[in-house]
């Protein structure tokens, strides 16, 4: 009976009238990263008080990852009970997921349409100033004035677009891409902030070539938010690594950096359009990240903890419109 518990995928743990646990079967330890000697620390009573009112309880494994487990209790003969564990990581991922496009689809929409409404009388302004300019004399000191507030009409106009690129982004142009070459070219972008900010950037290559039909434009572009994240999550310095790996049908790129990690309480949320932690961001690039990487069938994806941060992102090598 034992044995065939152990072949279970779902996680079966038995306890006494006392809510000690007298028995776990292998999916049950693997849950919640535990070997037998472990169990002496969990009292199922105990748990259930930890759930009450919940359907689904969140656990970490020995690899510091977290799945997402259903329970259920069944109450067993002389006070014991049988608690079994099903894993839903999968069907929550999906869940958020559907949440999340939903959540960008809906936030799109209004922003175009403020973005709009900004942007016309901005127009009208900026051709205000530029006739205003054009009657001034030369050496008149008003017009230092008039040209700052072009530069600003300008600023904002390069926000909008930024609000139009994620409200809707434009068509994906796939081509036939050489990944690598993207990828350096992103780099070079930052190499020099990188110096600035004292952060070695080091980049690894498979031997081979890796071509893959993408919108090159797009990939950088994404690439780009996130070096500029992982160089601006380490103030005082560090290091940054850009990885690319082949993956049968698939390729992978991840970015990690050195710096202190992100907050638990933050983590679900750095995909939201408009979060940001930073002092002058709007938190859009990895919002957009996000959507230009979907528009290529890809996933994004990160871990973070107290030595840093790294961003995982896979695409299709061969994507069809």
């Amino acid at each position: 009976m034992v044995e065939i518990l152990d072949e279970l995928p779902t996680g079966v743990m038995l306890s006494d009238d006392a809510g000690e646990v007298v028995y776990a079967n292998r999916a049950a330890l693997d849950y919640m990263g535990l070997d037998y000697e472990g169990l002496k620390e969990i009292n199922i009573n105990a748990m259930m008080r930890q759930g009450a009112g919940k359907k689904d309880l969140m656990f970490r494994t020995k690899g510091d990852d977290s799945i997402t487990v259903k329970f259920s209790h069944i109450p067993l003969s002389g006070g014991s009970t049988a608690l079994i564990l099903t894993d839903i990581s999968e069907i929550h991922r999906l869940q958020q997921e559907i949440l999340r496009m939903d959540k960008l689809a809906s936030v799109g929409e209004l922003t175009s349409g403020i973005a709009h409404e900004i942007r016309n009388p901005l127009a009208g302004i900026k051709t205000t100033a530029q006739a205003l300019q054009e009657e001034l004399p030369g050496n008149d000191h008003r017009s230092a004035y008039v040209s700052r507030i072009i530069v600003e009409i300008d600023r904002l106009n390069k926000l909008l677009l930024n609000f139009f690129d994620f409200a809707k982004p434009k068509d994906i142009q796939l081509k036939n891409c050489d990944l690598k070459k993207i990828i350096e070219d992103a780099v070079f972008m930052v190499q020099d902030t990188a110096r600035q900010g004292h952060i070695r950037v080091m980049e690894f290559y498979p031997t081979e070539e890796i071509r893959i039909k993408a919108d090159p434009d797009m990939i950088r572009q994404v690439l780009m938010n996130i070096f500029i994240n992982a160089l601006q999550a380490m103030p005082s310095g560090g290091q940054m690594e850009v990885h690319l790996e082949n993956d049968g049908a698939n390729v992978e790129i991840s970015v990690s950096d050195t710096g202190k990690g992100m907050p638990e309480d933050i983590r679900s949320r750095i995909f939201d359009p408009f979060f940001t932690t930073k002092a002058k961001g709007i938190g859009l690039g990895l919002s957009i990240s996000y959507r230009l990487i979907k528009m290529h069938s890809g996933t994004i994806t990160f871990v973070s903890g107290p030595k840093g941060t790294t961003f995982r992102i896979t695409v299709p090598k061969e994507l069809r419109k």
